[in-house]
């Protein structure tokens, strides 16, 4: 089973459920817009009342990040879980390990966007420092409300205007891959709504 992904044949019947909940969540919130006031493009409103698919962005984030480890520069001597590390060191901060921590998120390797559920774009309700997409401190991504709002729009004008199918069913991942991604580079058939 060496490069597959743990789990996938129990959890795709669910994510399917996710998909088309979220297609029907999308699809009402599309009409309304339609029907209602504004005829224009989608407004920071929509986004914001747009939860599930902020959690499903959330958690696609979260099991694929792009960044794997952020490199740091201890500035002082410290003892972190018992090793003493020196000033000046380089740390590297492993954020895949993590994203899929089994302390920090229940059954890290399920895809399940409502570990998010109760959050918005702009609170964070997990422990510090367990979701770094982003990065964090100083350094956190200064394009990253930007690229959460691209993303809403995206998935939003996925679900709203097509139908899709997996092209390829092999969820083998690259061995060496700088981030998970499948080997089959995920090919998906489009069809108009």
């Amino acid at each position: 089973m060496d490069g597959q992904v743990p789990g996938r044949q129990q959890r795709l019947p669910r994510n399917l459920k996710v998909c088309m909940y979220m297609q029907s969540v999308q699809l009402e919130m599309a009409l309304k817009h339609q029907h209602g006031d504004s005829d224009g493009p989608l407004t920071l409103q929509h986004l914001n009342s747009m939860e599930l698919a902020y959690m499903t962005v959330k958690e696609s984030l979260r099991m694929a990040s792009i960044v794997s480890w952020f490199p740091r520069v201890a500035l002082e001597d410290c003892q972190v879980a018992g090793f003493h590390i020196n000033k000046g060191w380089i740390v590297n901060i492993d954020a895949r390990a993590l994203h899929y921590d089994a302390t920090l998120y229940d059954n890290p390797t399920m895809f399940d966007p409502s570990r998010f559920k109760g959050e918005d774009m702009c609170t964070k309700q997990q422990a510090p420092y367990s979701f770094l997409v982003f990065g964090a401190g100083g350094r956190t991504c200064l394009g990253m409300n930007l690229a959460k709002i691209m993303m809403l729009i995206f998935l939003h004008h996925l679900v709203t205007n097509w139908r899709w199918e997996m092209a390829d069913d092999d969820p083998s991942l690259e061995k060496w891959a700088m981030f998970p991604r499948l080997k089959s580079g995920c090919p998906i058939h489009l069809t108009p709504i």
